[in-house]
């Protein structure tokens, strides 16, 4: 009987530290500067990489998960359908955002630090490899929001020391 009784009561203070540690942790205050994005966009992009130039139709779901902010992108390119989920979070170490995203067209997440450069919220990631490029390579993606429903972005590769755009598009907000 006093077994049972130890079982009962750790049973029960378990469930009771599981149900406060289940509770939802709020985004950090500095990720919130980045609010104004969630919501459904539509837009496009055009690349060229290595002189093979085409463009993909692209929409964003972009909402809040836990203490992260997640986003669901498709890209259309007619051919191929590029997918992608980037969770981001604030690092307080670094003091800089931190993201991790999952695309069907690399085995591994590519990670990324970003920062607000003035009005500019520039990433740059650690060296990621992509099948059929010959190494690892270094992106740069640079958003610039133009109005609460507007935003450009930039997509560069680093080819030793210099950036080269690989990719330009824009994007409307939908809904939010």
């Amino acid at each position: 009987m006093r077994h049972w009784r130890f079982v009962v009561s750790f049973v029960m203070a378990f469930s009771v530290c599981a149900g406060v540690l289940a509770q939802e942790m709020e985004p950090p205050a500095e990720l919130k500067k980045l609010e104004w994005m969630v919501g459904s966009w539509e837009g496009s992009t055009k690349y060229n990489m290595e002189g093979m130039e085409m463009e993909s139709k692209d929409t964003m779901d972009i909402r809040w998960d836990g203490q992260f902010l997640r986003i669901t992108n498709v890209g259309d390119m007619g051919a191929m359908k590029m997918t992608e989920t980037m969770f981001i979070s604030w690092d307080a170490g670094s003091k800089k955002y931190k993201s991790w995203s999952f695309t069907n067209l690399a085995p591994m997440p590519r990670m990324e630090t970003g920062e607000f450069l003035g009005d500019k919220f520039v990433s740059v990631s650690e060296p990621w490899s992509v099948p059929g490029m010959a190494e690892a390579t270094v992106s740069r993606f640079t958003l610039t929001r133009k109005s609460a429903t507007e935003v450009s972005f930039l997509l560069e590769f680093k080819e030793g020391d210099k950036w080269t755009k690989v990719g330009e598009g824009s994007a409307t907000k939908k809904s939010g």
